[in-house]
């Protein structure tokens, strides 16, 4: 089944819990960060994460309920709470840009 992309928004349930996700997180690679996070149906490609209530990740997954089963099997869902909006790849309209990339030619 073919990936579709993903923007998540994770919210932290409380400071509380947002306080124990930076401890656990301390010292933590982006290696170690993105290893847990894939499997055959999802995969997180990025993250923006600074020291607010939420924090965004960009995933490719067949669907939303995979990237939640996955943030689950990983036991964040007792740090956070996930909406995640399918988005489009970015596309460009090549009739306006083509006349501006032959002026660099």
């Amino acid at each position: 089944m073919q990936k579709k992309h993903f923007i998540a928004t994770h919210t932290f349930i409380s400071d509380e819990t947002k306080k124990e996700f930076f401890e656990m997180a301390k010292g933590m690679s982006s290696k170690d960060f993105f290893t847990p996070s894939k499997n055959e149906h999802v995969k997180c490609v990025q993250h923006w994460m600074g020291t607010g209530d939420f924090f965004f990740c960009h995933w490719k997954a067949i669907d939303e309920q995979a990237i939640i089963d996955r943030l689950s099997v990983a036991g964040l869902e007792q740090f956070i709470v996930t909406m995640a909006t399918p988005v489009d790849f970015p596309k460009l309209n090549l009739d306006f840009l083509q006349p501006m990339i032959n002026k660099l030619k």
